[in-house]
């Protein structure tokens, strides 16, 4: 990791307007790359942590995910159905990882001041911060 200001020099940066699609897609390689959640198990929908973004509405990076709180982050959990009264629990790993990518995101898009397009973000960056 010697060469981190080369890539934070590298980060690539998000247009002026960024599409819902687009931004969808950051918080899918967010969540995919940096926590480690494969994307199968956001499509199979058995996933805690894609549930509890599902509950709360997080549909979105730009738009959803780094307007939450820390303590929202740490906060989520999968509300109980009929169908499901005991659900798994969100591993705290999962949480604190999510937390770091925000953190992360916020961190870089300052030094850059501009945001970040996180569908190409480096996890080299994200292991360094």
């Amino acid at each position: 990791m010697a060469d981190v200001a080369g890539k934070v020099a590298r980060l690539a940066i998000c247009s002026n307007v960024v599409t819902p699609v687009a931004d969808r897609q950051m918080l899918n390689c967010t969540i995919t790359n940096l926590v480690g959640i494969p994307s199968a198990d956001r499509r199979a929908g058995n996933n805690p942590l894609w549930i509890a973004f599902g509950e709360m509405g997080v549909q979105s990076f730009l738009g959803d995910l780094i307007t939450l709180t820390e303590e929202d982050i740490m906060n989520l959990e999968v509300r109980p159905t009929r169908a499901v009264p005991y659900p798994a629990p969100i591993p705290i790993i999962w949480k604190h990882k999510t937390v770091i990518a925000v953190a992360t995101y916020q961190h870089y898009a300052q030094l850059k001041g501009a945001s970040i397009n996180m569908r190409l973000f480096p996890v080299e960056l994200y292991n360094h911060f």
